[in-house]
């Protein structure tokens, strides 16, 4: 009997949640051929163990034996099926291995991304599904309808034309390709978010839904009050808040189509929405876009792919472009649309720059506060206006230091100085949450005196309370936002104006509308710029100019305070004067002499080990392992094996080597591949971390 004439029988490839970048074949038995179809979960042997992964493919097959190597080896049969209907659609396979293949992972470890816990760990039972279908509540407020201004409606219609072409893509593919994303670029309070909303309506009406990714749970709450009112039953919200059974109740309620708009931060890209015909991504510079765990995705480029493969439109906004994002508008890439006033024609707030070598050697009533600064929120207490103090950096003091030999009391599983917390009265490591009790010695010579250095959130939120004792105050980081809904209680409370000052990290910089803010005061502007980060100056340009956006959005105008050491530096510069385009321009120029982003793209690898011999031996085998396999492909650099500038960190030492890749390139694969099959030393570990945000 030939080959072909052999029965055919009925495999699954299978990918599973492990850095292995290949899928599995397994048998199909009989008795589960009418369930194993793409999409379902399924248990298989795997090394000596059995393993839930997810079949990605059935195709049929005419052997029971595959070769490896020089002898046959029987194919293993699947043991069972979890699932009676797919939990994931053949568009989120693809969008899955996408993912996996761009941001080197496995396809197993995007899929499992991609999916909430419930769904993964198979607790899908028909009561919760049928509490699925009982549709939360959403609560409604009226609509705050207006008319659009000259500059709205311009970009209204250049965005019905963007939605025309994705429609005329869905209803036939032979069309020619969809409409090219497109960059909303409005200054701060220029009506982007009317914009997002009639988009939505336009979308809705069409037949079609939408996901509109925020960068954080606050902004999550806020939108959903102005969402709620324009959409009603139609809205769901996912966010990290959510407890396992409210997200897989949302999950199910999406999936079965019974909601058309889905509000949330980044995973929500993933969202099983049907008939998808629009993403919006609001402040696409955020940085809480970029997972920091594998698959290591930033959700504009997910969300980019994702549209053009459901012929969607992707729409971006915000005041501060990304470089990368600027880049493709100026070569064509991506539409661009820009706002360049507010609505009602308000004014754009006053920045002051206060010079803080001005008041070296000064006795003043604030070491903390310049004079200028005092007299403003003074002014605004009395006037009963509303006022917000920025500080990128929680905690009471930033060190606790040795006054004989300087040294600071350090963490001991991380090269970092350990954060004093008052509330607490503990020092804080806020890298690997190691806590101890502030010590009666030092700890490097064993001297009693002991001095607290710097400053953060907790201190300003003291020192303020210490002078102005009748103000009414609250502070937002991430050490009073711990609880649920912590967010939108505190952003409740200083909505209505029972709190006169808010004090925060970079969680109150952006986003927010309270139209009786008048002064905002950035307390230091340099942290940000003294991280050694090619990204820095973009970052803290970025959250001086949003955060200057919160003042003047209501009747009376804004002031803005920023006091720093270096008033000359472009990013300060640049955004005292709200002006984005020459610090794009200046900014470019660098990236563009060193080879960084937007000029090239990025792949960084970190090795750590808590052999510090080891992490760096392997290091270096890693890099001349990898310049021998890309001979081949000019163009690309290799830079280090380098010391990261936290060179210790969880007790692991760290090293990192970094490709820098022509743009045109693509070899995300290839490198994966060729990662996984090094031989690591025992101790060592590395990750790959492709279009890194940070290399701290």
């Amino acid at each position: 009997m030939s080959e072909k004439e052999l029965p055919k029988q009925l495999c699954a490839a299978v990918a599973v949640p492990l850095p292995i970048p290949t899928v599995f074949t397994y048998l199909i038995p009989e008795e589960l051929r009418s369930k194993a179809v793409p999409g379902v979960r399924a248990t298989v042997p795997f090394r000596n163990t059995e393993i839930t992964g997810y079949i990605v493919t059935v195709e049929p097959f005419s052997s029971s034996e595959v070769e490896m190597g020089s002898r046959p080896v029987k194919i293993k049969p699947l043991l069972t099926i979890l699932d009676d209907q797919p939990v994931l659609s053949s568009k989120m396979l693809e969008l899955t291995k996408w993912v996996g293949e761009y941001y080197g992972s496995s396809w197993g470890e995007a899929i499992e991304n991609a999916l909430p816990r419930w769904v993964k760990y198979g607790k899908k039972t028909e009561k919760y599904i049928e509490k699925a279908k009982e549709k939360s509540i959403v609560p409604s407020v009226n609509p705050a309808e207006y008319d659009l201004t000259a500059e709205q409606k311009k970009a209204f219609e250049v965005i019905k034309k963007a939605l025309d072409g994705g429609r005329r893509m869905a209803e036939d593919p032979e069309q020619g390709p969809p409409s090219a994303p497109v960059l909303i670029y409005g200054v701060t309070g220029s009506g982007k978010s009317e914009l997002y909303i009639r988009t939505i309506c336009e979308v809705l009406r069409r037949k079609r839904a939408a996901i509109c990714l925020v960068p954080e749970i606050a902004l999550t709450e806020q939108l959903k009050r102005f969402f709620a009112g324009h959409f009603g039953d139609q809205l769901e919200i996912l966010h990290s808040k959510m407890t396992d059974s409210e997200r897989f109740l949302t999950w199910k309620r999406i999936e079965m189509g019974m909601c058309r708009v889905v509000l949330g931060p980044r995973s929500a890209v993933f969202a099983p929405v049907q008939d998808l015909g629009l993403i919006i991504m609001d402040e696409e510079h955020e940085g809480s876009y970029k997972q920091e765990t594998a698959p290591r995705y930033h959700a504009r480029e997910v969300a980019a792919w994702r549209a053009r493969q459901e012929r969607a439109l992707f729409l971006m906004g915000t005041a501060t472009p990304s470089l990368e994002s600027m880049a493709l508008a100026e070569q064509g890439k991506i539409g661009r649309i820009d706002l360049t006033q507010r609505i009602d024609l308000k004014a754009m707030p006053k920045v002051e720059v206060i010079d803080l070598k001005r008041y070296e050697g000064d006795k003043r009533p604030s070491l903390l506060f310049s004079p200028p600064l005092l007299r403003e929120i003074e002014t605004n207490l009395k006037n009963r206006e509303g006022t917000m103090l920025l500080l990128n950096r929680r905690g009471f003091s930033t060190s606790i230091r040795c006054s004989q030999c300087g040294e600071a009391e350090k963490c001991k599983l991380c090269q970092v100085a350990l954060t004093f917390h008052q509330e607490k009265n503990l020092l804080l490591c806020h890298y690997c949450n190691y806590q101890r009790k502030i010590p009666q010695t030092c700890s490097e010579c064993g001297a009693p005196v002991l001095r607290f250095m710097g400053f953060g959130t907790e201190k300003i939120e003291s020192e303020v309370a210490r002078l102005f004792p009748h103000a009414r105050l609250a502070r937002m980081d991430a050490d009073t936002t711990q609880k649920k809904e912590s967010h939108e209680l505190i952003l409740e409370r200083f909505r209505e104006q029972k709190i006169d000052i808010l004090i925060g990290t970079q969680m109150i910089a952006k986003g927010f509308d309270f139209p009786h803010v008048t002064l905002v005061g950035v307390v230091l502007a340099d942290i940000g710029l003294r991280l050694p980060d090619f990204r820095s100056a973009e970052r803290t340009f970025q959250l001086l100019t949003q955060f200057a956006g919160r003042a003047g959005r209501g009747t009376k105008p804004g002031r803005v305070m920023i006091q720093t050491w270096m008033p000359e530096h472009p990013s300060i510069r640049f955004a005292k004067d709200h002006d984005f385009l020459s610090f794009y321009h200046h900014e470019k120029k660098c990236r563009e002499e060193f080879h960084y982003p937007p000029f090239r793209s990025l792949a960084n690898i970190i090795i750590r080990s808590g052999d510090e011999k080891k992490a760096y031996i392997f290091a270096r085998e890693l890099r001349d392992t990898l310049k021998k396999e890309f001979q081949d492909i000019p163009g690309i650099e290799f830079v280090g094996p380098a010391p990261l500038p936290f060179y210790k960190l969880r007790g692991h030492f760290r090293w990192h080597v970094m490709l820098k890749i022509p743009k045109e390139l693509e070899i995300g694969p290839r490198l994966y591949a060729r990662l996984l099959g090094l031989k690591k030393p025992s101790g060592v570990a590395f990750q790959l971390d492709v279009d890194p945000l940070s290399i701290l």
